[in-house]
């Protein structure tokens, strides 16, 4: 029987205490710390999440990191601005919903635009 090894990558394992979103767009991919309370995320460039997507609104969402007393931090992707205007094509979770905010998890996948997504990934506890 030969011995089989499971090779992790960088980029789906986070081995950091930081949360790390892996963004995918028309640039490629990158991997990011989150550290602030804030991002935004969107096509302009001033966008702190910078997508490189004609699809994705000029400022498609809010990422917002959530203080917890008894767990660790965790982060909220809102979408639309941060004066609450929705982005034009919404955001998808994992393929499946819509939605308007949600609670990121470790794996979640949130889609801007075909062949745009971010893949959170939460720190983990040693």
């Amino acid at each position: 029987m030969p011995n089989t090894i499971r090779e992790e990558t960088e980029i789906s394992v986070n081995l950091s205490p930081d949360h790390l979103l892996v963004v995918t767009d028309n640039s490629g991919t990158r991997k990011m710390s989150l550290v602030d309370r804030q991002y935004t995320i969107g096509r302009e460039s001033d966008n702190t999440v910078y997508l490189n997507s004609d699809f994705v609104s000029r400022y498609h969402a809010i990422l917002r990191r959530v203080h917890h007393r008894d767990r660790l931090d965790t982060y909220r992707i809102i979408d639309g601005s941060a004066s609450g205007k929705p982005s034009k094509n919404g955001i998808v979770l994992n393929a499946i919903e819509k939605v308007s905010s949600h609670d990121l998890q470790d794996g979640d996948i949130v889609t801007f635009a075909p062949e745009v997504h971010i893949l959170y990934l939460a720190p983990k506890l040693m």
